[in-house]
């Protein structure tokens, strides 16, 4: 189910119905915003059989794509412990792309979550997308533009993905059988990003590590460092659930700079009231260096730091500012 984004999905629309059709696309956004849902869609729009709106969802094409058995519509698949694109496995794309479709007009490869695609993998991409076949089409999906390569990206149309308003993605959940008081909760958590409401409400440790951010910022405001730290080390040493906690406490310190300027602003992160609480204690060279803080730990414990030192090294940086 598609939700938001509705000039994206128009501008996708014009493409396909005029003469100017990009064979190279990218979605890229935070996660949870429906990235491959949107894929999908723009796939099926491509190889839809009905003579009136398109994609119609019910004709065999739209229904094999949706099923993910449609022999043209390609999910590249991901390898190693990155979950990147092997050398092996793009240069078997790049074979294969020449080869015409199997039943319509057009093959659709999707290179889905491409941020830890390697410099090589994109480098041996580079002739394909340049000048793909007539009946070739690309699709990529990651978090950022900046994860590809500068030379990737010039030959690729880009579509930022951004979130749809909180009272469609609680419309959404509730359609989906949730009750709209966990509907609330998790919208207020993650906002109009209905991929990470719905994660919230499966996964319990995603629920976990939403409390552990919000006691983390509590700690921060009432200056207990001993307790930021047990806040911390609560997530174990696991380096998905910490990155996990730093996401979710900087979108708080961004809320918190934001509602300084504008107590009225809409907030992106999962705690409102604690954001709240820090803009009015926050200077803007606390704010900075709370930002930079984050950002420096995140990237130590990317480049595989030892989790546990890098938390308690935050935990004095955060607690000893500016």
């Amino acid at each position: 189910m598609l939700c938001g984004n509705k000039n994206v999905r128009d501008a996708l629309s014009r493409m396909t119905e005029g003469k100017r059709l990009a064979q190279c696309l990218l979605f890229y956004g935070e996660k949870g915003l429906g990235k491959k849902t949107l894929a999908l869609w723009f796939a099926q729009k491509l190889l839809c059989t009905d003579s009136g709106s398109k994609p119609c969802g019910i004709c065999k094409n739209c229904r094999n794509i949706a099923a993910g058995v449609h022999p043209d519509v390609i999910w590249v698949q991901h390898t190693g412990k990155l979950q990147g694109f092997s050398a092996e496995t793009v240069r078997n794309v790049c074979s294969e792309a020449i080869i015409a479709p199997n039943s319509g007009d057009k093959k659709i490869y999707i290179f889905s979550d491409c941020d830890n695609m390697d410099v090589r993998s994109q480098n041996i991409l580079l002739k394909v997308i340049e000048e793909p076949p007539a009946f070739t089409h690309f699709i990529f999906t990651a978090g950022s533009r900046q994860t590809l390569l500068p030379t990737v990206i010039s030959r690729l149309v880009p579509f930022g993905i951004s979130q749809c308003t909180e009272q469609e993605a609680s419309s959404v959940l509730i359609e989906r059988g949730y009750s709209p008081e966990n509907a609330a909760e998790a919208v207020s958590c993650f906002h109009g990003n209905i991929g990470m409401c719905i994660a919230y409400l499966e996964d319990e440790n995603l629920q976990r590590l939403a409390a552990l951010t919000k006691e983390a910022v509590r700690c921060i405001i009432d200056k207990r460092e001993y307790d930021l730290m047990r806040a911390f080390f609560s997530a174990g040493s696991d380096r998905n659930s910490t990155l996990s906690i730093l996401n979710m406490l900087e979108c708080v310190f961004r809320d918190a700079m934001a509602l300084k300027i504008d107590s009225s602003l809409h907030c992106t992160g999962c705690d409102y009231e604690g954001a709240s609480a820090l803009s009015a204690r926050l200077s803007a060279a606390k704010g900075q260096h709370y930002h930079k803080c984050i950002g420096k730990a995140y990237a130590a414990i990317s480049a595989n730091v030892n989790v546990q030192l890098v938390l308690t090294a935050l935990c004095a940086e955060l607690m000893g500012g500016k």
